[in-house]
């Protein structure tokens, strides 16, 4: 059984979660192999006698109980149906007993499945836990057999895992888009990424992929039901996909990643005064030049709220952002050890051991993508690990103990 602090990174196309020995992951004597990887635990059930996709693509650890969340995408269709259409496929959470991850026994096994919650929407990826820890809370980014038409927010009681509520944006009607880009999407929001914030009563801010915005939300109204709860858009320069709250709760932070209308690829992070309603600014990140796209995926705050790290996919960067003066104050290069482009996407940090750990590489098959550790004081590259997942997108911290 392995105590110290791990790294559970998604798998996306491969239906595991990788469990990554953290102190391990940071020794440069492991960098570019998956020594530091414990095991590969299933986070799909087995659906007509064989492994369904789910497509794994988020990790939430709250700080308490019994279990991790992993958001699964295309939730119970097999291979081959994501295979063939990745969108729009009713979505699932799988319950990880955070005890079972621990055990390099369960490598390849369902043994640390603890359960499957139904989302009862389609393509979830964002997934966060409300401040007073009473919810889960699970995006929906798409409608049935469409990348576009997400509306809703699915609230989950921990603590008896079931659907308390299901929170409406705001839409303009019709009959989703199948497929971006295409230059009718703008009807619904898809919100991609969710955050919360403990500000006030509680805000929840979403990254809306279909409207190019964030949506602020009353979190108590939305909870007990109030079909007036969204009470602001802001618009931001692109699609949405990443967003975050800063630790005092007053600014969200959100990776404006692409335009579902045109394709067209962003490369900035927008700034949200939650209270005011408002962009505070906007920071172009990865590039000098106004007209590259670098596809921002996520944006997080450091543990003392100053700084913000920055993933972008097309650039094959890393971004620091000095939030108090809004510019990108340093730019990191990543390299894949197994070659081809780094496309960085996920971001989890840990600021009392003072790392940061970033999910990226090229989709190529099982076992193809790659964990960057970086040094957070350092902004530098201290080791990489391969082997975590094929195309795996956002990832979550168990800490030493639990």
């Amino acid at each position: 059984m392995h105590t110290g602090t791990l790294i559970v990174a998604s798998g996306r196309w491969d239906n595991t979660v990788a469990v990554i020995d953290a102190a391990a992951a940071r020794d440069p004597a492991h960098d570019g192999t998956d020594r530091a990887v414990i095991a590969r635990p299933r986070a799909t059930p087995d659906v007509a006698g064989a492994p369904a996709s789910g497509q794994p693509v988020n990790v939430v650890i709250p700080p308490d109980g019994p279990h991790g969340y992993v958001v699964c995408h295309s939730g119970r269709a097999s291979g081959a149906e994501a295979g063939a259409y990745q969108h729009g496929h009713p979505g699932t959470v799988t319950l990880l007993d955070l005890a079972a991850l621990r055990d390099p026994r369960n490598d390849g096994t369902m043994g640390a499945i603890a359960g499957i919650l139904e989302t009862g929407t389609a393509g979830p990826v964002g997934a966060t836990v409300t401040p007073d820890g009473r919810h889960l809370l699970v995006g929906s980014a798409e409608a049935p057999e469409a990348e576009d038409g997400g509306v809703e927010i699915t609230a989950f009681d921990r603590a008896t895992l079931r659907v308390a509520r299901r929170i409406r944006l705001r839409d303009g009607g019709g009959t989703p888009v199948r497929d971006s880009p295409d230059p009718r999407f703008g009807r619904f929001p898809n919100p991609n990424g969710i955050a919360c914030s403990a500000l006030g009563s509680g805000w929840l801010v979403t990254a809306n992929g279909g409207t190019d915005d964030v949506s602020v939300i009353d979190l108590a109204a939305a909870l007990a039901g109030d079909p007036g709860a969204e009470v602001a858009r802001v618009p931001v320069q692109s699609g949405g996909f990443g967003i975050s709250v800063s630790p005092d709760g007053r600014i969200a932070a959100v990776a404006a990643r692409e335009s579902m209308r045109t394709g067209a690829f962003g490369n900035t992070i927008s700034l949200i005064d939650i209270a005011a309603r408002a962009e505070a600014a906007r920071i172009r990140v990865g590039t000098d030049d106004p007209a590259q796209g670098t596809r921002p995926f996520v944006a997080a705050f450091t543990p003392d709220g100053r700084h913000l790290v920055v993933s972008c996919f097309a650039s094959g960067t890393v971004s620091l952002v000095e939030v108090a003066a809004a510019r990108e104050v340093a730019r990191l290069a990543l390299e894949d050890p197994t070659g081809g482009p780094a496309q960085p996407r996920g971001i989890a940090m840990h600021g009392a051991e003072g790392w940061i750990a970033v999910t990226g590489g090229r989709k190529r098959g099982p076992g193809s993508s790659v964990l960057w550790m970086l040094d957070l004081a350092r902004f530098a590259v201290t080791s990489r690990v391969t082997g975590i997942g094929n195309e795996s997108y956002l990832l979550g911290i168990l800490p030493a103990g639990r």
